[in-house]
């Protein structure tokens, strides 16, 4: 028997390592007939940053500056992609990246996360851990990663 998912999550960050995931996610939904929904997430903001001395833009001007090009970013994969069959939101959350897609999963119905992974182990993947990794374990979805560079790619 064949699952059919209904809501897919993919979380972009802007990089063309996790743009890597989009053929598979979207390939996903139109077998399932799911909704997709592309998510960014912007890191916190915790400072007042000064653009003149009388005139500081401050943590909220500075979000909504930051959600802004979130989305102006999100509709131009929308557009890029341009898969008619599938119904796409966006959402732009901001926190810590792999707590913050968990949580969005959590809270929304969510049946399946695909994201772009570099496949890093041993040492590089302890020195600079994965988002990915974070979000394997704690999310309670089933997770479909995509491997950006294969380990031992075919040759031909």
């Amino acid at each position: 028997m064949v699952k059919h998912y209904q809501h897919i999550l993919l979380p972009l960050d802007g990089s063309p390592l996790a743009e890597l995931a989009l053929a598979d996610a979207f390939a996903v939904a139109e077998l399932s007939r799911a909704e997709i929904t592309l998510l960014q997430v912007i890191p916190p903001i915790d400072h007042v940053i000064a653009s003149e001395a009388e005139h500081p833009i401050f943590v909220d001007q500075q979000w909504e500056a930051k959600k802004a090009l979130a989305r102006e970013y999100l509709l131009s994969v929308c557009e890029r992609v341009g898969c008619p069959d599938v119904t796409v939101h966006t959402a732009v959350e901001m926190g810590p990246a792999a707590e913050t897609i968990i949580d969005y999963a959590h809270h929304h119905p969510i049946d399946l996360i695909v994201m772009a992974t570099h496949g890093r182990s041993g040492l590089q993947r302890w020195v600079y851990g994965s988002v990915a990794d974070k979000v394997l374990r704690g999310a309670t979805q089933p997770i479909l990663l995509v491997r950006a560079y294969p380990e031992n790619p075919a040759k031909g």
